[in-house]
């Protein structure tokens, strides 16, 4: 006897959307049955049995769905994006524009802003302008009435188009001619419908089951904290938060986690001990300590029976939602 393989299965939606890109929702969705074959897709994760945070990840999936059908799911997908999508994307943001313009009751873009639909140039300017943009304005509607996406009227429906904004710029700023080469990866936060996120503190143990060394198809455990950690620092160059004690290092296992169907460069790693030595940082922190290993924990990888590597990522390409999340014990 092996004992038991437990796994994670993620059922996706094909229906066309643009952008295919965020999704605030609830699973099971109800109108999972109304999609048809062809317009739907699933991928499943064999879970690590050896994993310390693997088990609490396990523990915690099971609380989330114990007893209640219905679970908030919040998506974000980052997938290749090929020359049609992108031009796509240019009108998608031009309507925005247009849109955002024409309302009174928000501060309106600069007409410098539009995008010109005839190139493939990225406008880095613009996108960087447009996603300052976005920052600005979310802050200033956001009033003591305003409950983000729920609200129904002016503010609610400018949040949405200005959380479009926001994943346009993310998705189109590093666009390149794809050639052959393609990703996906996604992130997925899951939480009793109407509850908190239940969690679990992180222990030595589990920060020592972070890791920089990824695999094609891996499912990590996401960045579930409001502040960035040593590592985004440092991609960031962010020195003055280091200076200032500002890290915010993760602290939990959560029901939040990373698909990962890409080729990963693995050299920044090396950069990071030079970068801090540099700026003198290990005045203000004892790196040495656990809870700043870099990465991410791996909590399983991908299960390729009866498919494999590029049918998945040819098909992952297409998903624009989820439409259910199962955890399966075999």
């Amino acid at each position: 006897m092996k004992g038991h393989q437990m796994k994670l299965k993620i059922s996706l939606s094909q229906i066309p959307r643009l952008p295919p890109l965020r999704g605030d929702n609830i699973i099971p969705d109800p109108l999972v049955g109304m999609v048809e074959d062809g317009e739907k897709y699933s991928v499943t994760f064999d879970l690590k049995k050896d994993c310390t945070t693997t088990q609490k990840f396990i523990k915690i999936m099971k609380k989330v769905s114990n007893g209640h059908d219905l679970v908030n799911c919040d998506y974000n997908f980052y997938p290749t994006i090929q020359v049609d999508t992108f031009t796509k994307m240019k009108k998608r943001m031009n309507w925005i524009i247009e849109n955002l313009t024409a309302d009174d009751d928000v501060p309106n873009p600069e007409k410098w802003l539009v995008l010109d639909e005839d190139t493939l140039d990225p406008e880095v300017l613009k996108l960087n302008a447009l996603h300052l943009y976005f920052e600005d304005v979310t802050a200033s509607i956001k009033g003591d009435n305003f409950r983000g996406p729920q609200v129904y009227g002016t503010s609610g429906a400018m949040y949405h188009l200005l959380e479009e904004i926001n994943q346009l710029v993310h998705s189109m700023e590093n666009f390149g001619d794809p050639g052959e080469h393609s990703d996906f990866f996604g992130t997925i936060r899951l939480s009793d419908h109407d509850r908190d996120y239940p969690t679990e503190n992180l222990t030595d143990e589990d920060y020592n089951n972070f890791i920089t060394d990824f695999e094609w198809g891996d499912l990590t455990l996401d960045y579930f904290r409001v502040g960035k950690d040593l590592q985004t620092c440092y991609a960031t160059n962010d020195v003055e938060l280091v200076k200032t004690k500002g890290l915010e290092q993760q602290i939990t296992v959560h029901p939040a986690f990373e698909m990962r169907f890409q080729d990963e460069s693995k050299t920044w790693r090396e950069y990071m001990g030079d970068w801090i030595k540099d700026n003198s940082l290990d005045q203000y922190y004892d790196f040495t300590l656990p809870k700043f290993n870099s990465g991410r924990i791996v909590l399983g990888n991908i299960n390729l029976t009866g498919t494999d590597k590029e049918t998945v990522l040819k098909e992952m390409l297409k998903c624009t939602g989820i439409t259910n999340i199962e955890m399966i014990d075999e």
